[in-house]
C-alpha cells in the first residue's frame, strides 16, 4: 500500500509537468506555422504578381507594343505580335519561377516541435518507470 502512495504522490507532479509541456508544445507549433505562413507570403505574392502581370501585359499593354513596333520597323503586324507576345510570356514565366522556388525554400513541418516532443516523451518515459 505504501508503495502505491508513493507512486501516486510522484505521479501528481509528473502530470502536471507533462500538462504544462503540452501547453508549451502547442504554444511552439503555433509559432513555427506563424513563421512559416511569413516566409510563404513572399513567394505567393511573387506568383501572384507574375500571373496578374502576365496577363495584364499580355492584354493590354500588348496592344500598344505591337502597333508601335509595327509603326516603327514596318514589319508585319504578325510578327510584331509575336514578338512582344514573346518577351512578355518569358518575364511572367521567370516572375511565377522565382517565386515558385521562393515557395519551395518554405518548410511547413515543425521541427523544432517535433524534436522537442520527442525529447519529452523520453523523459516521461524515464520519469514514471516504478
Amino acid at each position: 500500500m505504501a508503495q502505491q502512495e508513493s507512486f501516486l504522490e510522484r505521479l501528481g507532479p509528473v502530470a502536471h509537468d507533462a500538462e504544462r509541456l503540452i501547453q508549451l508544445h502547442g504554444d511552439l507549433l503555433r509559432s513555427e506555422l506563424r513563421q512559416s505562413a511569413h516566409q510563404a507570403a513572399p513567394g505567393l505574392a511573387s506568383v501572384g504578381t507574375g500571373a496578374g502581370l502576365a496577363l495584364a501585359s499580355g492584354l493590354l499593354g500588348s496592344l500598344t507594343l505591337v502597333h508601335g513596333l509595327h509603326r516603327a520597323t514596318r514589319l508585319p503586324l504578325w510578327g510584331c505580335y509575336g514578338l512582344v507576345s514573346g518577351v512578355l510570356g518569358v518575364l511572367g514565366v521567370g516572375l511565377m519561377a522565382s517565386g515558385t522556388r521562393r515557395l519551395s525554400e518554405v518548410s511547413f513541418i515543425p521541427y523544432e516541435t517535433l524534436a522537442t516532443l520527442k525529447e519529452d516523451l523520453q523523459w516521461v518515459r524515464e520519469t514514471t518507470k516504478p
